[in-house]
């Protein structure tokens, strides 16, 4: 998976998991996510989000 920017990683998260989540997190995200790196997947977890979720939202093309 690639290194994502705030604006990539929000559509994304619109697509996986709608708009107000998207919404309610952005104050939150950084500037660049990695999805790889595990201090990024933990934090997204938090977050309540998954890198598999992340990936199929983007047909496995992250």
């Amino acid at each position: 998976m690639a290194v994502l920017t705030k604006a990539e990683a929000l559509a994304i998260i619109r697509r996986a998991y709608g708009p107000d989540l998207a919404q309610s997190i952005e104050d939150r995200l950084p500037d660049r996510i990695d999805p790889d790196d595990d201090a990024d997947a933990e934090f997204l977890a938090t977050l309540g989000l998954t890198r598999d979720g992340l990936a199929n939202a983007m047909g496995g093309e992250l």
